[in-house]
């Protein structure tokens, strides 16, 4: 190949500002703590790895870039974002985990061992709750039912960030949908 032909091109990602990081771990700990009042878990035990947290920070800020540069300018969506970024790389940087201690019960182990899959679970299903409220109107066995395959997918599935995305397309273009309803049920697309 010839090696000239990329010398005209300067392009080089620069990570974020610390402000911008110091803020998304922030939104993390948050979300930690959310998920620990819904499942009433003792936050204390989650243990957070600073460094691959910032990691995994910085990777989803770069796949932002990146759709913007490969894709004309486009603006990855929240689903895209929370789930197809944000959730991949938690399941496979794993920054969350539970110290197993000698007294603790089978839940607890449980939780250990799953925590990451829980949390990324918790952020897809606020996102729903948010955007899709009407998915959780459906009916509580499906919702579970959904979720218990979901967090299995998440644990066991070899799931890229492309076939999260493809996976929760449907419920944004749902959303989309929804929101371009006026009351009088008119499109106004």
């Amino acid at each position: 190949m010839n090696d000239t032909r990329w010398q005209n091109i300067e392009f080089g990602y620069k990570e974020p500002p610390q402000e911008f990081i110091n803020k998304e771990l922030e939104k993390y700990d948050e979300i930690v703590t959310q998920f620990c009042e819904i499942s009433k878990f003792d936050k204390n035990r989650v243990e957070i790895n600073i460094q691959t947290l910032k990691d995994l920070i910085v990777r989803v800020d770069m796949r932002k870039l990146y759709f913007q540069v490969y894709h004309s300018n486009m603006k990855a969506n929240e689903y895209k974002v929370i789930i197809g970024l944000e959730c991949f790389w938690i399941l496979k940087l794993r920054p969350f985990w539970v110290k197993i201690l000698p007294n603790d019960s089978t839940e607890t182990m449980h939780m250990a061992t799953w925590i990451n899959e829980k949390i990324a679970l918790h952020m897809t299903c606020s996102l729903l709750k948010e955007y899709n409220p009407e998915f959780f109107e459906r009916g509580r066995d499906i919702c579970e039912l959904y979720c218990k395959e979901l967090e299995y997918s998440f644990r066991y599935r070899d799931l890229s960030k492309e076939s999260m995305f493809l996976m929760f397309d449907p419920f944004y273009f749902t959303y989309l949908c929804n929101s371009s309803i006026s009351e009088e049920n008119l499109n106004i697309i």
